[in-house]
């Protein structure tokens, strides 16, 4: 009876100590389970600081590294934890910004084994590169310019050979602020405007509402290269119109086009397209976008309107409009520059 006794007990306290083996290994699965959660978590967070962090810093580029560096590490301890490492290189050529980021996340329960804590990092890197979409355009394309450069203040809608009435006679110092030409070219940098309508509608009222809405304040949605808009009319300096132009001058105070920033009222975001069309071109005829620039408005003549009215101001160059899509054809290249994630 004895033996039999000891025999059950054997059997028990085997099954005992098989039970508590496998629940240490389970436990233990369970322990590296939550551990290897909670480091996906973190390299999660991590990657989406730095992804944040470059993608913002990129946008100062090319023209600001220095503040690149400085919102890149902003963004990265606005999205990260307090002891991340944060890493910023920025090439000499100013046209990309990498961030590495590094974090100790120490385990939960892997301690036992000897694992305190794991080292995690992510990498980003951004690039900026020619504007292929826009958000924030005005209602009206410009032909591609034949003299395009960022050096010389430029002229819109003009009449004539210049942009005053014929027998103005130009004071020095206008010829000398802006290097003018003899008087038979008294400013050679110029050019005009077609208007057109960022979408049909059927009341023409509502339509020329809609088109000084959006030459004050620009449309929001985005448009891209190769995409398409509709003819409205030629230029004009209609007083609604010239007035819209005034309106954007008066509501910035900066007078410093090098200083000019999208969002800017003196800053329009226009559509370039391959080239005039007649004056009696057909209303809503299609027009083929093929690039963007950015122009800062110096100063609006209104003049007689109609006949006289002109204003003058700069392109821009390396205007940064934020992300987007890019495009690395430099015959596309008007200025215009976009951020974009490249790793």
């Amino acid at each position: 009876m004895f033996a039999r006794i000891r025999s059950l007990m054997g059997e028990s306290g085997q099954s005992m100590v098989l039970c508590a083996m496998v629940l240490v290994v389970l436990l233990g699965f369970s322990a590296l389970a939550i551990d290897v959660g909670n480091m996906a978590v973190n390299k999660s967070s991590l990657q989406n600081a730095a992804d944040a962090a470059a993608l913002a810093g990129a946008q100062e580029l090319p023209n600001d590294p220095d503040e690149a560096e400085d919102v890149a590490r902003s963004y990265a301890a606005a999205n990260g934890l307090d002891g991340d490492r944060v890493f910023v290189t920025i090439p000499s050529n100013k046209m990309s910004i990498q961030v590495d980021i590094e974090r100790d996340v120490p385990t939960l329960f892997a301690g036992v084994l000897g694992v305190e804590s794991n080292t995690l990092g992510a990498h980003a890197a951004a690039s900026i590169g020619i504007a292929a979409s826009v958000p924030w355009i005005v209602p009206f394309v410009i032909p591609k310019p034949t003299s395009f450069d960022f050096d010389h203040v430029y002229v819109m809608r003009m009449y004539g050979d210049g942009p005053y009435p014929s027998g103005y006679s130009y004071p020095d110092d206008y010829r000398a602020k802006y290097s003018l030409y003899p008087k038979s070219n008294p400013y050679p940098y110029q050019f005009d405007y077609m208007n057109v309508k960022i979408k049909a509608g059927s009341n023409p009222s509502a339509e020329f509402q809609e088109y000084l809405k959006y030459l004050e304040h620009g449309y929001h949605e985005t448009f891209k290269i190769n995409d398409h808009m509709l003819y409205y009319a030629p230029s004009s300096g209609g007083i609604p119109s010239v007035d819209t132009f005034a309106k954007r001058i008066a509501a910035d105070p900066n007078t410093d086009y090098t200083k000019a920033k999208v969002g800017d009222p003196r800053v329009m975001l226009i559509p370039v397209v391959e080239k005039m069309l007649s004056r009696n071109t057909k209303e809503n005829t299609q027009i083929k976008i093929i690039g963007f620039v950015g122009f800062y408005l110096e100063s609006v003549h209104k003049n007689s309107y109609y006949e006289t009215f002109w204003f003058e101001g700069r392109f821009l160059e390396n205007l940064n409009v934020g992300a987007g899509e890019v495009s690395y054809d430099e015959g596309d290249y008007f200025g215009l520059r976009v951020a974009n994630l490249t790793e």
